[in-house]
C-alpha cells in the first residue's frame, strides 16, 4: 500500500515539475526548439537506459523475443504516435494557454478507453463509462469559457491527444502480450520516438538553429540536464503506472494532477482562467472521483 502511494505521489509530481521546466527552457532560457529539446530528453534517456544495462551487467529477459514483426507492429508505432503528440502537443502551446491545454487533456481518457475496448484490453462497466463521458462533458464545458479560444489550437491539441491515448494503449499491448519490463520497454521504445522527432526536428528546426542557439545548451548544461532527469522519471514512472494499473488510470489520474498545475499557472503566472472553465473542470474532477469509486467498487 505504501509503495503504492508513493507510486502516485511521485506521478503526481514527475509530469507537473517536467512541463515547467521545458516551459523556462523555452521562454526564459530562450532556447525556442521544442522539438530539438524533446529530442535531447529522449536520447538522454535511452542512453542512461543503455548505461544502465552496461554497468549492472544485466541482460533483458525478453531480448530474444523481440522480433521483427513484433518490434515493427509495436515499437515503431509508439515511436512515430510519441512524435506526433510532442509535435502537435507543442505546436498548441502557441495558440492557447497553459491552463486550457491542461483541460483539454482531460478528454484523453474518453479516447485512451476507445483504445482499450478496440485492443480488448479492457471492458468498463456502463457505470464506469458514465464516468468518464462525464469527464469529457466538463471539458466541453472548459472549453465553452475558454477567453483566448483557436479552432488551430484545438485541433492541434485534440489531435496529439488522439495519438497520446493511442500510444499508451500500445505501450500496454508491449507490456501485457509482450511482457516486458519496464524498463525493456523504455529501452526499445525511446530509440523509435527519438527517430521519428529527429525526423520532425531535421525538417523543422535544425535550418534554423544557429551556433548561439548550440551554446545555449553549453551554457545552461544543468538546467538542460533537470529536464533529462524529470524525463526519464516521467516516462518511468508513466510505464509502472500502465503496467500495474492501466493506461485509462494513468490518464484518468492526469486529469487530477492537471488541477494543480492550472491552479498554479493561475496563482502564480497570472494566467486567467474564467468561471465557465473552473466549472467545467470541476465537472471533470468529479467525475474522475466517481469513476475511482465505481472501479474500486467494481460497480
Amino acid at each position: 500500500m505504501i509503495s503504492i502511494v508513493g507510486l502516485f505521489a511521485i506521478f503526481m509530481m514527475a509530469g507537473p515539475f517536467l512541463i515547467m521546466s521545458n516551459k523556462f527552457i523555452l521562454s526564459s532560457v530562450g532556447f525556442h526548439f521544442p522539438l530539438s529539446l524533446s529530442l535531447i530528453t529522449l536520447l538522454f534517456t535511452w542512453f542512461a537506459c543503455w548505461a544502465y544495462v552496461k554497468i549492472s551487467g544485466n541482460k533483458w529477459k525478453h531480448q530474444q523475443t523481440l522480433n521483427y514483426d513484433f518490434y515493427v507492429y509495436n515499437v515503431l508505432p509508439i515511436g512515430a504516435l510519441s512524435a506526433c503528440t510532442i509535435v502537435l502537443g507543442m505546436a498548441s502551446y502557441l495558440y492557447l494557454t497553459v491552463s486550457f491545454i491542461q483541460m483539454l487533456k482531460a478528454f484523453t481518457p474518453v479516447m485512451t478507453m476507445i483504445g482499450l475496448v478496440m485492443f480488448r484490453l479492457d471492458s468498463p462497466s456502463q457505470n464506469a463509462m458514465l464516468c468518464v463521458l462525464m469527464i469529457s462533458f466538463g471539458t466541453a464545458v472548459a472549453g465553452y469559457g475558454e477567453l483566448n479560444f483557436s479552432i488551430v489550437g484545438v485541433l492541434c491539441m485534440l489531435s496529439a491527444q488522439v495519438a497520446e491515448a493511442m500510444k499508451l494503449v500500445y505501450t500496454q499491448v508491449v507490456l501485457t502480450k509482450g511482457k516486458l519490463g519496464v524498463f525493456e520497454t523504455v529501452y526499445y521504445v525511446t530509440p523509435a520516438s527519438a527517430a521519428c522527432v529527429f525526423l520532425c526536428a531535421f525538417v523543422m528546426e535544425f535550418p534554423k538553429m544557429t551556433y548561439e542557439d548550440v551554446m545555449l545548451i553549453y551554457d545552461n548544461k544543468f538546467i538542460f540536464l533537470n529536464s533529462c532527469i524529470l524525463a526519464i522519471l516521467t516516462q518511468t514512472i508513466n510505464t509502472v503506472v500502465i503496467q500495474y494499473s492501466s493506461a485509462l488510470v494513468l490518464k484518468l489520474t492526469a486529469t487530477a494532477r492537471n488541477a494543480l498545475l492550472i491552479l498554479f499557472n493561475a496563482m502564480v503566472l497570472g494566467e486567467i482562467v474564467s468561471f465557465g472553465q473552473i466549472f467545467g473542470y470541476i465537472i471533470s474532477i468529479f467525475g474522475f472521483g466517481m469513476y475511482n469509486y465505481v472501479k474500486s467498487n467494481k460497480l
